[in-house]
């Protein structure tokens, strides 16, 4: 085999996996925006809840209120049914009086309704703050997962673009050049075998001829005569090529 096409084959496979780590790379971010999403539903109904437990609260200090402000108004009032001296006077004074009163008592049902509900609310408070805890410490594994998994990938891709410097000096210029444009142009595959005369790449047959020259030398480096990719030779009837998908027919 040509020392060059060595080369680039082996620069194939590694340039692959440099795709690779860097759709891994570019990944994360969507992933870590994910879990932040999942945790700002916990967060949502969280904050609901704290709503509504202080709406109650804030009812029932208000109720609170009012039956204090009525109270006094009915003292007041009452006080002054002594000084009256007509019965109609009076009369209007003990209607004001019964109105207080029954006021009174509607917001103490309030008081007694707003009371018996509170338990409820603060129950189903203290549930989601427990399950947005568990939600919270979920997600921090989850985002550190991935940012040592970007980590990891990060690592490796440079030590593989180390190896695909070091690969791409012992290629020629004139090479590398069709190389690069080829992995552009074709979909990342730049190099992909030859099986039974058919380029692997885009499915053409070539000649019988011109496939064993393409398995016989040692000297040349071969294209493919559709594709134009670089070919090399594979025994059996198929093969496994660098990246899954192939030309469509």
């Amino acid at each position: 085999m040509h020392p060059e096409l060595a080369a680039l084959m082996e620069l194939q496979a590694i340039d692959v996996k440099m795709d690779q780590c860097r759709d891994a790379i570019s990944s994360v971010p969507a992933s870590i925006e994910k879990e932040k999403r999942y945790l700002a539903g916990f967060e949502s109904s969280v904050e609901e809840l704290e709503g509504e437990v202080e709406a109650a609260r804030k009812k029932l200090r208000e109720a609170e209120g009012e039956i204090q402000s009525f109270d006094q108004k009915l003292r007041d009032t009452r006080g002054k049914q002594t000084l009256v001296k007509t019965n109609e006077e009076y009369r209007a004074l003990g209607a004001e009086i019964e109105g207080y009163q029954n006021r009174i008592s509607a917001l103490e049902d309030t008081v007694l309704e707003i009371m018996d509900s509170m338990p409820a609310h603060e129950e189903k408070l203290s549930l989601a703050h427990g399950e947005l805890e568990s939600a919270r410490n979920k997600v921090q594994g989850e985002v550190k997962k991935h940012e040592n998994h970007r980590a990891d990938f990060e690592r490796e891709l440079s030590a593989l673009l180390d190896k695909s410097k070091a690969l791409a000096g012992g290629v020629s210029e004139e090479w590398m050049t069709r190389y690069q444009s080829l992995r552009k142009a074709r979909k990342g595959l730049a190099v992909c075998a030859v099986v039974n005369r058919t380029c692997q790449g885009c499915r053409t047959a070539e000649t019988i001829k011109r496939f064993l020259e393409i398995r016989d030398s040692e000297d040349r480096i071969y294209e493919c005569s559709n594709c134009k990719r670089i070919l090399y030779y594979q025994e059996g009837e198929t093969a496994e090529l660098s990246l899954p998908a192939v030309d469509p027919e």
